[in-house]
């Protein structure tokens, strides 16, 4: 999956920043068509480099002063990451570097459709948990999307690389000494990545009034997170005109620094330094570890996941307790206005997926597993919900049994019961349910059957290149022909065009993707389910 996109045969395009360079990036043609569709610039820095002086440090703006001259024509290493023995994830050990301050970008190369104020602008966050993945894999190449026989709506796209895992989101106290923001470094990656692209993007080509933000998974959990900065600190430029969450939504609050130091204490222990050690020898030490030790070393954790934290910086404590009482959709009408536009929706098996990654093998190691996604409080209530003690360790089909809930529980909590949870509060404290664009895919092209077994219909991801139109892929002309009339009211969205056959009048319902390729605007059976699920969550977080 992903075919590879060569860079032979491409010829030069060059973009001048007045005063900062000249940018040579590269034009490719549609396989299809053989149209010049695309202008791609690629590992574009948007900050000082990284090094392991500055390791576990918030990212450095570029000055005003540097010069961006230089051939942008092959891609960047992803970001160091462990691999992931499940083949089923493709997170493989490959070359990688620390320095991931570099984001790509795709530009129309034709201006037949290109509005007045510039073409709108897609800042499209990768997925992978926060430990995986790369801001350059293949299925972002809009080859055949750009392409003007295939779409009049078109947009730039750009992907920005930030730290992942333990570079880019390691909490303890002993940062905090150093810097109290030293917290949620990829977040901060991110952050000055959109307003990188605010500053630069209308050399290109792009509108800077018109920026989505949006992504997949760990993506779609950035974008909640880069929305909720803008709503919690007014005072920044409010960049973000509008959101899409590709499977995947919020519904805890992420633990506190102090609720992380166990993960902390254990890295130092497993590195021999005990408690008594100073904490300048602790990151002292960590910060001179080779990045390929720390690939391998993180898997050997049990507290092996670096997530999101709450530090009051970047995450406001009260952020989860302002979606249950309507502060934060008063904060979102109050800031971005009543046009603030959402697209939200899933595929129709997120939960095998989540099954498959750090599956527990006892009854014991389940909380502990879950615990790596949620603190605690939610991790006991979401447990009793699930009623996970009628699980029978003597069955001959435990371990299936205890697969499947796993993934009931975390499929939910990260996508189908953390996005109903989100849309109702919104809608019930007043935000416009028209407003809100709900998706549900459940089609997947025959292509797909020789990577992932038809009986898992569409498994989480499964429906990336459906968004990004990568016809190389092996799409029949019917199959082409349907995905085709599926995105054209997407892409009105992206281009802050009034959305068409995508009704949006009841926030109980969504636009299904059906498996024969056809569309229809239908009941969310899941709905109550859902909202139940994320109900248990709010109240187990919320002040007695």
């Amino acid at each position: 999956m992903g075919q590879v996109i060569s860079t032979e045969g491409t010829t030069p395009h060059k973009v001048t920043i007045p005063g900062q360079g000249t940018l040579t990036g590269y034009t490719f043609s549609s396989s299809r068509t053989n149209n010049a569709t695309t202008h791609r610039f690629a590992k574009v820095p948007y900050a000082q480099p990284f090094t392991k002086e500055t390791r576990f440090k918030k990212p450095v703006p570029l000055g005003d002063d540097y010069d961006y001259t230089g051939d942008y024509k092959e891609f960047g290493l992803k970001c160091p990451q462990p691999s992931v023995p499940n083949p089923a994830f493709r997170y493989t050990k490959s070359p990688s570097d620390e320095n991931i301050n570099y984001l790509n970008i795709w530009v129309p190369a034709s201006d037949k459709y290109k509005g007045k104020d510039g073409w709108p602008v897609l800042v499209y966050i990768h997925g992978g948990w926060l430990q995986y993945s790369s801001p350059s894999t293949e299925f972002f190449n809009t080859n055949e999307m750009f392409d003007d026989e295939e779409f009049d709506q078109k947009y730039i796209l750009v992907t920005p690389g930030y730290r992942l895992n333990m570079f880019g989101f390691l909490s303890c106290k002993k940062l905090l000494e150093e810097d109290e923001s030293s917290s949620n470094f990829g977040f901060w990656d991110q952050r000055l990545a959109i307003e990188w692209t605010y500053k630069y993007i209308k050399h290109f080509g792009g509108n800077p009034e018109k920026i989505s933000v949006g992504g997949i998974s760990a993506g779609a959990y950035s974008t909640f997170f880069q929305l909720a900065y803008e709503l919690y600190h007014p005072e920044d430029t409010q960049i973000i005109k509008q959101v899409l969450f590709f499977s995947n939504l919020v519904y805890v609050q992420p633990k506190r620094i102090d609720e992380c130091q166990e993960q902390f204490d254990e890295i130092m222990e497993k590195l021999g330094l005990d408690s008594s050690t100073p904490n300048e020898v602790k990151l002292a030490t960590l910060r001179k570890l080779d990045p390929e030790f720390i690939e391998d070393f993180i898997p050997t954790l049990k507290n092996h996941t670096f997530r999101a934290v709450t530090d009051d910086k970047f995450i406001s404590s009260t952020l989860i307790q302002d979606l249950d009482s309507g502060e934060y959709t008063r904060k979102l009408l109050a800031i971005k206005g009543n046009g603030f536009r959402i697209l939200c929706g899933e595929v129709d098996n997120e939960p095998v997926k989540y099954s498959l990654l750090n599956t527990p093998q006892t009854l014991d190691e389940l909380p502990v597993q879950v615990g790596n996604y949620y603190p605690k409080n939610v991790v006991d209530s979401l447990l009793d919900l699930y009623k996970v003690e009628k699980l029978n360790p003597e069955s001959s089909t435990f371990k299936e049994d205890l697969r499947v809930a796993y993934g009931d529980i975390i499929g939910d909590g990260q996508v189908y019961a953390s996005a109903r949870g989100y849309l109702h509060k919104l809608v019930e404290h007043g935000f416009p349910a028209q407003n809100v664009f709900r998706y549900r895919v459940s089609f997947r092209a025959k292509w797909l059957d020789n990577h992932i077994k038809p009986e898992l219909r569409v498994p989480h991801a499964g429906d990336f290149s459906v968004w990004f139109y990568c016809l190389r892929e092996g799409y029949t002309e019917t199959e082409r022909v349907a995905i085709n009339k599926w995105l054209q009211p997407y892409l009105q969205f992206l281009n802050f065009k009034e959305v068409q056959n995508w009704d949006s009048d009841d926030i109980k319902k969504y636009r299904l993707f059906r498996e024969d390729g056809s569309f229809e605007y239908i009941d969310d059976i899941h709905w109550d389910w859902g909202v139940k699920v994320a109900t248990t969550a709010y109240k187990a977080q919320l002040p007695a």
